[in-house]
């Protein structure tokens, strides 16, 4: 149904987790990332993933038509409209819209699956998904994906030969109204070098697990307390100044 995030094979991971004293102690946290149709979301997530034993990417659900060369559970878990629907009755879906006249869903079994593991949850869904996550209540990291330009982008949408040419006009014409909801998002990121705009996404996640309100039972329940004089007391050692 999902990607696995990462490479558990490989040790230690290209994109280690945070850590503090060689343990991992902080709480997962969901990443929610939208982006104008072909602005490169969803490579960016599936980098990330690659790259970590600790971000699960869980693809979405949908009732579309597989396009050459995409995956069942690699790209999306492909189902039917009738399968779809028993999953919305059955509250599977965090968010779930209808676009283009297809069905797309967000699976909150599978984030709650990833949490119970200790992994950070990537997921990558349009504007409204996300707003409909925010309703939802559920705490939430939100990052949008910004192409170079528009004519960056109305070229890599022509060339990657997966849409008809109505398809592809349809889209950039969406495109021209959600480019502006980058103010509803957390962090920005331009997609103008992909290795970069990586990085970029791999900073934000990692800044945040080392947001002070997350860290600040850590500090006074297992750190703070070295440094009381009754522990130092307990613990001499000498200070020198370097010659």
């Amino acid at each position: 149904m999902t990607v696995p995030g990462g490479n558990p094979g490989r040790h230690p991971d290209p994109a280690p987790s945070p850590t503090i004293y060689g343990k991992r102690l902080y709480a997962p946290l969901l990443f929610v990332v939208s982006a104008p149709s072909g602005a490169g979301k969803t490579s960016l997530c599936k980098e990330i993933a690659r790259k970590t034993s600790w971000i699960h990417y869980s693809v979405s659900y949908t009732t579309r038509t597989p396009r050459p060369g995409e995956e069942n559970g690699i790209d999306y878990s492909f189902v039917t409209k009738g399968q779809f629907r028993e999953m919305q009755e059955n509250n599977h879906f965090i968010e779930s819209a209808e676009v283009y006249g297809n069905f797309y869903g967000t699976s909150l079994r599978t984030i709650e699956e990833s949490f119970d593991k200790g992994q950070d949850v990537l997921v990558d869904i349009d504007i409204q998904g996300a707003r409909k996550i925010r309703q939802s209540g559920v705490a939430n990291t939100s990052i949008y994906i910004l192409p170079p330009s528009y004519a960056v982008l109305q070229e890599r949408l022509a060339l990657r030969g997966q849409d008809s040419p109505e398809t592809v006009r349809k889209r950039l014409e969406r495109v021209r109204q959600e480019i502006y909801a980058y103010d509803e998002y957390d962090y920005l990121i331009f997609n103008v070098d992909f290795q970069q705009a990586v990085n970029d996404l791999q900073s934000i996640i990692v800044s945040e697990h080392l947001r002070r309100q997350r860290l600040s039972s850590f500090v006074k329940d297992h750190y703070i307390d070295q440094f009381s004089g009754e522990t130092i007391q307990s613990h001499p050692f000498s200070l020198r100044e370097a010659p």
